[in-house]
């Protein structure tokens, strides 16, 4: 995914949880980005030596975790649990949508297998042309379409009847 880890989660996050507060709408938001804070490490210290979502940011576990923690969180202290639950289910969508065209290690630690759902050939002379002209781009645009949509349709006011 390019573009559409913000835009898919903003519609996963209306459809799913519409009436949440904006706290912790917020942190789904954030949660659904987090996972590619990790390109600062890829290009500033690693050097592109490794695929970013080889990285931890980008293991399915680590953001289960970090909703299980909010659950447990949520005993002891009800706001901060799920703001927590909700940053983590961001970015369990981050990574099911990476899993389309990228290669997501869901069985890790017990297996490092990863295959994309779809592979996308390598038809142009840098792989981001290929990503671009791929079909699978299409849906990313369709997806940023509709969630601006829906976006622009929330922040209309509701006329009132006379």
């Amino acid at each position: 995914m390019f573009i559409g880890h913000l835009p898919g989660a903003y519609l996963f996050f209306r459809t799913a949880a519409p009436g949440v507060d904006k706290l912790a709408f917020t942190a789904a938001m954030i949660g659904a980005l987090a996972p590619d804070l990790d390109m600062l490490w890829f290009y500033l210290v690693d050097s592109r030596a490794h695929h970013h979502h080889a990285y931890l940011t980008h293991r399915p576990i680590l953001w289960v975790g970090i909703v299980l923690a909010g659950l447990m969180l949520r005993l002891r202290m009800p706001r901060a649990g799920i703001v927590l639950i909700f940053f983590g289910a961001g970015g369990v969508v981050h990574m099911a949508l990476d899993s389309i065209v990228g290669e997501i290690a869901w069985g890790w630690p017990l297996l490092d297998a990863s295959h994309p759902l779809v592979t996308v050939q390598a038809t142009h002379s840098h792989w981001i042309l290929s990503f671009l002209n791929h079909w699978t781009f299409a849906v990313e645009i369709a997806i940023t379409v509709l969630a601006l949509i829906v976006w622009r349709r929330r922040r209309r006011p509701i006329p009132h009847p006379e």
